[in-house]
């Protein structure tokens, strides 16, 4: 009994050490800034950790449709409100999920848009099993970050300062053109949302209410990835949950999109001249929900102005 007692101490004490150290090498693994230089991992959009506490009024979240097609600095200059976009490339909905989390730490939108082209997203359960471990030990996500350790990863606390001044747009001129196609043409069939799929878009949708936020689902223009089908699965959704849905494929003409010069790769996305339709559509959507007001003029959002002088200086830049 009492080599068994002993073996049970040891096996505790061993698992105990082993937890610290596990723990102490995530800590070091970490980035200890926000930006590409220090390591980290989707810097543009984890760059709203560096946004001034409770200044963003709408946040949106989704996949590469979400980033190249709506400008926060064109919104701010046209109406007042400050926007920020955590899109990144094929994000899955639990990844929106977890960046939606993350900014509500330090922000209090009144609204949140999420780019539904994630929703018809397939993945496997492995797959969301592995983000959250890395989520939650940073050591497996990080862990090739040993070969560039400083001495700052051994004694710098985390701090987030690094800020993107394009509010996490993707800035792109290139013009790679695609005939137009009926792909919005109306029919009776509906692409089914998966059961993960509806978890998550249903777990985003009760974090927005509990925080007393309209969560706003929205589809950028795209021939490529849309189709009626799929706006008949998030509009069936929509309805069922009673939550609004702005499908913008439906509004081509009065948005203007022409594709032959607003798409960059032949109508997967929008480029920046698609993008500046698309932003003002969606710029004067905000303005009719009524939510939100401006903030120009006021001192605290001078750090914006500035931002708009640097965004003016690179899309103007030849």
């Amino acid at each position: 009994m009492k080599k068994i007692r002993e073996r049970v101490i040891k096996g505790v004490i061993f698992v105990g050490i082993f937890f610290i150290l596990f723990g102490i090498f995530s800590y070091i693994l970490q980035p200890k800034n926000n930006d590409r230089a220090s390591g980290m991992d989707q810097p543009t959009a984890y760059a709203i950790l560096a946004e001034k506490e409770n200044t963003i009024d709408t946040l949106v979240i989704g996949d590469s449709e979400s980033y190249s097609s709506i400008s926060p600095m064109q919104i701010w200059e046209e109406h007042g409100y400050t926007t920020y976009v955590c899109g990144t490339p094929a994000q899955r909905l639990y990844q929106s999920l977890d960046f939606l989390e993350k900014a509500l730490e330090t922000q209090k939108p009144k609204i949140v848009i999420l780019e539904v082209n994630s929703v018809y997203r397939k993945y496997s359960i492995f797959s969301y099993v592995g983000f959250e471990v890395q989520e939650r030990f940073p050591l497996f996500k990080y862990h090739n970050r040993w070969k560039s350790l400083t001495e700052d990863d051994f004694q710098k606390p985390i701090e987030y300062t690094w800020k993107n001044e394009l509010k996490g747009f993707d800035f792109d001129r290139r013009v790679k053109s695609t005939k137009f196609s009926d792909y919005m043409r109306e029919n009776k069939k509906s692409e089914t949302l998966t059961g993960r799929n509806r978890y998550f878009l249903d777990e985003i949708l009760q974090l927005c209410n509990d925080n007393d936020i309209k969560l706003v689902l929205m589809s950028a223009p795209s021939i490529k990835n849309w189709n009626y089908e799929k706006h008949a699965g998030v509009e069936a959704y929509a309805r069922e949950n009673k939550i609004e849905y702005i499908d913008m494929n439906l509004f081509i003409d009065e948005i203007g999109i022409d594709w032959v010069h607003d798409t960059r790769d032949k109508g997967d996305h929008v480029n920046f001249e698609g993008a500046q339709k698309v932003t003002h559509f969606v710029g004067n959507y905000l303005k009719n929900t009524g939510l939100l007001s401006s903030h120009k003029g006021d001192k605290n959002y001078d750090m914006w102005n500035d931002d708009l002088d640097k965004y003016k200086a690179r899309i103007n830049k030849k």
